[in-house]
Order: structure tokens, then C-alpha cells, then sequence
């Protein structure tokens, strides 16, 4: 038996083995890279020195500087805890498809708030898009596995549901990058 063989417990017929149920659980495990990509980025972020600049940092002293930051990370870890508790009434009264649809637009919406921020909007935007964004990380990071481990046949369930924890490290390793980028140009 090699390390990729299937084994089977049932006669399951070798059609539902296709490219569509790794498609779907592939698409689905982006879920998981916008839940890395967010969590890796922001504390970079907050560290830039063209991020102080537009927030104009140097007005604050140290323990307010300290407590923005603080803030712009737990809102985050606030509406993740939201949106966790939310995903069970989205996922079992909408589905498990439309409850990820659900919480992506939700955190797409966030991500849409942040990107509009600036010195002259202030940290308002910011701190918004923060929650909605943690609400839809919170949401689809319990949906995800479930709605992989549903659509996949038992043989390949696990590989498959592997591809979500792929996919978050993925998210992770890019979000980095992103931020450490800038300095070495």
C-alpha cells in the first residue's frame, strides 16, 4: 500500500473520485488563506513606518500608541469570537455554502473599510473593518472544514480537509511576505 492509495471501507464507485471535488474543496480552503493572510499581516503593518507616517504615530505617546495597536489586533479576535458563535445558525438555517458566502462577503466588506482608511479618516475605518473582517474569519474558519468534509468521499476526506490547513499557512507565509517586502528594496 503506498502512501496516496485510497482505501476503501465501502463500495464507493471511483466516479465520485473527480476533479470537481478537489476543485470545490480547493476554492473552499481559500477560506483558510484569507483567515492566515490576516492574521500575519496586521502586526507587520502596525510596524511600518509609512503606516505611522499616514496615522501620524508620532502625536501619541508610547502607552497610547501601545493601546491603538492593542485595539486594531483584539477587534480583530473580538469579531472572530462573533462570528464563531454566528457560523452555527448561518451554517444549519443557510447551509454550509451559503454561510461561507455569507462570511466571505463579511470579511470582504472589512477588508473594503480598511483599505479606505487614511490620516484623515483617522482609525475609525480601520477599527471597523477590523470586527467585520475578524466576523467573517470567525464564521468561515468553523464552516470550512465542516463543508470540505461533507463534499468529500471518506477515502480522500482527510486529504482534502488538509488542503483548508494548507491554505491558512499559505495565507500566513504571504501576509509576511507582504510586509517584509518593502524593506529589502
Amino acid at each position: 500500500m503506498g502512501l496516496l492509495t485510497l482505501v476503501e471501507d465501502r463500495p464507493t464507485p471511483p466516479c465520485v473520485y473527480n476533479a470537481r471535488v478537489y476543485f470545490c474543496a480547493t476554492v473552499a480552503a481559500f477560506c483558510a488563506v484569507m483567515i492566515g493572510y490576516d492574521s500575519a499581516f496586521i502586526g507587520g503593518t502596525i510596524a511600518l513606518t509609512s503606516f505611522k507616517d499616514e496615522f501620524n504615530w508620532s502625536k501619541y505617546s508610547t502607552d497610547e500608541a501601545l493601546l491603538i495597536s492593542e485595539n486594531i489586533v483584539s477587534l480583530y479576535q473580538a469579531g472572530a469570537f462573533f462570528g464563531a458563535l454566528g457560523a452555527y445558525a448561518a451554517g444549519h438555517y443557510l447551509g454550509r455554502k451559503v454561510g461561507l458566502q455569507l462570511f466571505s462577503g463579511i470579511f470582504v466588506l472589512g477588508v473594503g473599510l480598511m483599505l479606505g482608511a487614511n490620516g484623515d479618516r483617522g482609525l475609525g475605518l480601520i477599527y471597523g473593518g477590523r470586527v467585520l473582517a475578524g466576523i467573517g474569519v470567525g464564521g468561515a474558519s468553523n464552516l470550512t472544514p465542516i463543508y470540505i468534509s461533507e463534499l468529500a468521499p471518506p477515502a480522500i476526506r482527510g486529504r482534502l480537509v488538509g488542503l483548508y490547513e494548507m491554505g491558512w499557512q499559505v495565507g500566513g507565509v504571504v501576509g509576511f511576505w507582504i510586509n517584509v517586502s518593502p524593506t529589502l528594496l
